[in-house]
């Protein structure tokens, strides 16, 4: 089993929004690096990433053993149907309890968290540090669509920039 990325979608991570405040959007940095070695750094990372086999992952493992137990239950024959509930509650109640304990979607995320933390390593060799885009940086970027050159160069114009990365530092 593989898992393909858009090479430069993990230079830029956005975190779900908080109850009580959005944390703000992250991306990675590196002082007056080119346009051209910045996209090459993103997608050499990111395939390294992209192409790993990730079948021996212990992630991986969870989840297809929680699929193939849901897929037997609901490929199994119905169950004896009592009287007063036509045997429908038991049987949603039965995949509902194999959902909780297997937990698949709790695997794909821990194994999406592993593969960006891969990347996260990569681009710190090579010498990147996170920083945190501000809300005018982010509503900007939020406006130019995802994959364009646009966006790319708007994002490598703040990546690059010495002053954004030592005041906008994300720890």
């Amino acid at each position: 089993m593989r898992m393909m990325f858009a090479p430069l979608s993990l230079l830029l991570v956005v975190y779900p929004a908080g109850i009580a405040a959005k944390r703000p959007d992250i991306s990675w940095g590196k002082a007056g690096v080119s346009r051209a070695a910045y996209e090459a750094d993103a997608v050499a990372c990111s395939r390294q990433a992209a192409l790993r086999d990730v079948q021996g992952d212990r992630e991986t493992q969870g989840y297809v053993q929680g699929f193939e137990a849901l897929e037997r239950e609901n490929n199994m024959p119905p169950m004896a149907r009592p009287t007063d509930d036509e045997g429908l509650i038991p049987q949603a109640n039965r995949n509902v309890l194999l959902r909780r304990m297997y937990a698949p979607d709790r695997k794909v995320d821990a194994l999406q968290a592993k593969l960006a933390g891969e990347v996260a390593a990569c681009l710190s060799t090579r010498g990147y540090t996170r920083f945190a885009l501000s809300k005018d940086q982010s509503r900007r970027l939020k406006r130019l669509a995802p994959g364009s050159s646009e966006r790319r160069g708007y994002l490598h114009g703040l990546a690059s920039d010495a002053a954004i990365l030592s005041t906008q530092r994300a720890p």
